[in-house]
């Protein structure tokens, strides 16, 4: 509830089909009216919406404040496999009631732990599906090693649940059939709140848990379906992207993965572009921008974002393997791209700085702790190591243009594109275009577009690029549909004046770029 409403367009009965077909294996249907809109009427809808269809029907969950046993008949009533049982708000004794009611109507319940103790009140009850929420009741704050930290509590009191015992295979014959029952755990682990991405997902199949239970981050999905098959759920097909992404080579196809807000100035316009789905925030110390922030509005952005993406601390960038630093620079920057994909699910903060010191930049991001920075001026694609400024950074590369917007065509010429590209370091963490005025020594905030077939020709060169300059929320659709540019940037375009946004811009803009994004990927 406090991050607002997440999709008030969606329905039940469409979202659980669109699930059901994309492969999920258990539908969680919110039945709390107060707080989160839902009902069983909902919960009935998701049920008929998936039976009887070509795929596999997946268990109905029922997500609820529990606190009696008529709740669960009334569950069981209205199409549901199984509920939720949540320790934090269940007194113990209850607690085994209410397991011991669900077998008796045919269900298996999902309990709910925190910690240590939650979990010891959860096996007393004699629980066997075990859900760890990684987020903390009491502070929201997410942990993603909570549920670590109760596999290996298991693992120690000698607790079988390893996910992947459920795959092995015996012979043929009953003995064979004996066998699997006794190698069989006799608990289930499912990660609860928080993941988002297929590493994610990998990180708690390595020890052995057997389900990943993902809400917000499908309901926001432009395309849900897309993001169940990007969570990569089958370890095939994890493996595949992970070699395809060290195998980076060809033209760049993907679309647009990443939106950027900058000049943000208050927590207020960054919670804004938060809640319409942008993955970075950007706020700016350049001390001639009209957008320039002090280390104190800084901070203050990074809090709200944090909080909305219930974090405590920065987000890095997992690149596979330990030899980004040595490969070909568009091979680098390709990793590079993808990781920042998997860690901007959580909207994340850019700092922008304009020919200022290494120390400077280094001092803002400790005080002010910033996920990413951005160089904007001519320090140079090395000053963009993140050895250097401490995070990984966007280095921008300036696009001469008249002030009309024009450009000669050698601009975009092939030399030009070469000569890009021969500059490229494996140094930053992605490559920004953005606009530069014939005769301006500054670059960026200029609210003119340059032609954008120089970042169509590097895409086809294989580079990733954000673009930035004069988007707004008229032309987004455009630009994204034309050129389906890696990323794309505005400021100026969803202001109502010089750091202050038009909140009905922002979501418009960052709406317009998420629907043309799909609607460009069709037929890749």
């Amino acid at each position: 509830p406090s991050k607002g409403l997440i999709n008030p367009g969606a329905t039940a009965a469409a979202q659980a089909a669109t699930y059901g077909a994309a492969g999920a294996s258990v539908i969680s249907v919110l039945t709390e009216e107060r707080w989160f809109q839902g009902s069983l009427a909902d919960l009935r809808a998701a049920r008929l919406a998936t039976t009887g269809q070509a795929y596999r029907r997946p268990a109905i969950l029922r997500k609820e404040f529990v606190f009696g046993t008529y709740q669960i008949y009334e569950a069981a009533a209205h199409g549901a496999d199984t509920i939720l049982l949540i320790v934090a708000v269940t007194p113990a004794d209850l607690l085994k009631v209410l397991v011991d009611t669900c077998r008796e109507v045919g269900m298996e319940p999902l309990v709910e732990v925190h910690g240590q103790s939650e979990l010891d009140v959860a096996l007393n009850a004699g629980a066997r599906v075990i859900g760890v929420n990684n987020r903390n009741l009491h502070t929201f704050r997410m942990d993603l090693a909570t549920t670590d930290r109760t596999a290996e509590e298991l693992a120690k009191r000698g607790i079988r649940f390893d996910h992947h015992l459920c795959s092995e295979e015996g012979g043929a014959g009953a003995g064979a059939a004996a066998a699997t029952a006794a190698t069989m755990p006799e608990y289930a682990l499912c990660s609860l709140s928080g993941m988002s991405s297929p590493t994610d997902v990998d990180r708690y199949r390595q020890i052995g848990v057997g389900m990943c239970l993902i809400g917000e981050s499908l309901m926001r999905a432009a395309d849900p379906a897309a993001a169940i098959a990007g969570l990569c759920l089958d370890p095939a097909a994890y493996g595949r992207r992970m070699m395809d992404a060290a195998a980076a080579g060809g033209a760049y196809t993907a679309g647009t993965k990443i939106v950027k807000v900058c000049g943000i100035t208050t927590a207020e316009d960054a919670l804004v572009a938060c809640r319409a789905h942008a993955n970075l925030i950007g706020v700016i110390f350049a001390p001639k921008s009209k957008r320039c922030v002090t280390a104190e509005q800084a901070s203050d952005v990074v809090r709200a974002v944090r909080d909305f993406g219930e974090r405590s601390g920065r987000i890095g960038l997992a690149c596979p393997g330990n030899n980004v630093a040595k490969m070909a620079p568009v091979q680098a920057l390709v990793i590079k791209a993808r990781a920042l994909e998997e860690a901007a699910r959580r909207p994340l903060v850019v700092g922008v700085f304009q020919n200022q010191p290494a120390e400077f930049i280094r001092e803002m991001v400790d005080t002010c702790g910033l996920d990413m920075v951005q160089l904007h001026g001519q320090e140079g694609m090395e000053a963009a190591s993140e050895d250097i400024c401490g995070v990984p950074a966007l280095r921008v590369v300036d696009i001469e243009t008249s002030t009309d917007g024009s450009s000669s065509r050698a601009v975009a010429s092939t030399d030009a594109v070469q000569k890009i590209l021969d500059g490229v370091t494996s140094d930053p963490a992605a490559i920004l275009l953005d606009t530069s005025i014939k005769g301006s020594k500054e670059g960026g905030g200029t609210g003119v577009t340059f032609d954008h077939s120089i970042a169509e020709q590097l895409q086809n060169r294989g580079l990733p690029v954000i673009i930035a300059g004069g988007l707004k929320p008229g032309n987004v659709k455009d630009a994204v549909m034309k050129t389906r540019p890696w990323g794309i940037d505005v400021s100026s375009g969803v202001e109502q004046s010089p750091g202050k946004k038009n909140h009905d811009a922002v979501t418009k803009f960052v709406g317009g770029a998420r629907d043309a994004a799909i609607e460009a990927s069709k037929g890749f």
